[in-house]
């Protein structure tokens, strides 16, 4: 059973735009009953509480996963998902689909998730044209390809016929010679809100070989702050490893991950060796942590681990 929520209102202070200013169509909300009443009650939503009409749960206190589908100057429009389960971590991609009307199956899944985790809005037609787009390119689903492919829609990419298919293929590896896809994604502009990328190869020779790839933040206060790097290195002794940097408030830190635990343990005294390079270089630098992972391309370690369920911060995706 689908419900629908409309709508909601403040129930007092403060103009409704303000209070909506965070949300926008497309995005995922949790919603709890404070006051139950006839034909709506009193929720809480982001730590404020708001008046809302149509089918809610019986019993104040009670949590559900709401889609929001219309903002407007003072009230929005949510659509029930499903209950929020006590020690759930987030709203399940299954249902959000269902919700949707969106076909069955873990593709459907896997890129709802995706898009959940980089804060793009959930529509229908979004999710659709993803999968659409995804099933003409060469070897859709494999490893990697739908986290890849759901990131770049953060881009704005060239309109040249075949320049999602290129940019995937370098991403993924799947051409280690032709560089067009890293120059197409060079050409690429952030959209609203979203780091910009530069790729950059990395040649040592025979000892260390692999990509550097830069994010910068949207233009801030403070030049520099924000910025991420993330080098994928490989070298005939070690194998493959990645490794994330990032700039904040004056200060470097990161992490480390390989694919076995092996390499990860000798890299946890590399990297102890290399804080205290750093530091004698004037870095202040936090403990950089090493992790055992499989990473499948840039576009895993860009927006923290992978998920299973979208966890909020009650208002926002």
């Amino acid at each position: 059973m689908i419900w629908v929520v409309k709508p909601v209102q403040p129930v007092a202070g403060g103009g409704g735009l303000y209070l909506f200013r965070d949300l926008a169509p497309g995005q995922v909300v949790r919603l709890q009953l404070v006051e139950p009443g006839s034909n709506g009650g009193i929720v809480s939503l982001g730590g404020r509480l708001y008046r809302a009409t149509g089918v809610l749960p019986a019993r104040p206190g009670e949590r559900f996963w709401a889609l929001v589908e219309r903002v407007r100057s003072d009230q929005i429009t949510v659509r029930h998902i499903s209950p929020a389960q006590p020690g759930q971590s987030g709203v399940a991609a299954g249902d959000l689909a269902r919700v949707l009307g969106l076909p069955a199956g873990e593709d459907t899944e896997r890129v709802i998730r995706e898009f959940l985790r980089w804060k793009l809005p959930v529509e229908r037609e979004s999710v659709l044209r993803v999968l659409a787009a995804g099933r003409e390119l060469p070897q859709p689903g494999c490893e990697g390809f739908w986290p890849a492919l759901v990131w770049l829609q953060t881009l704005e990419l060239s309109p040249r016929v075949g320049t999602l298919g290129k940019i995937l293929a370098y991403l993924l590896g799947w051409s280690e010679t032709d560089l067009e896809g890293q120059e197409l994604l060079n050409q690429s502009r952030p959209r609203p809100g979203r780091d910009a990328v530069q790729a950059l190869v990395l040649n040592g020779g025979e000892r260390l070989q692999g990509r550097l790839y830069i994010l910068s933040p949207p233009a801030g206060e403070v030049p520099g702050a924000g910025v991420r790097l993330v080098l994928q290195l490989r070298s005939r002794a070690l194998g493959e490893f990645w490794v994330c940097l990032d700039f904040e408030e004056n200060v470097l830190g990161g992490r480390v991950a390989a694919p076995e635990e092996s390499l990860a343990s000798f890299l946890r005294g590399a990297v102890a060796s290399l804080e205290g390079r750093l530091a004698d270089l004037g870095y202040r630098v936090r403990p950089l942590m090493v992790e055992t992972r499989r990473v499948d391309s840039v576009a895993d370690l860009l927006a923290g681990s992978r998920v299973t369920g979208y966890v909020p911060l009650d208002i926002r995706v």
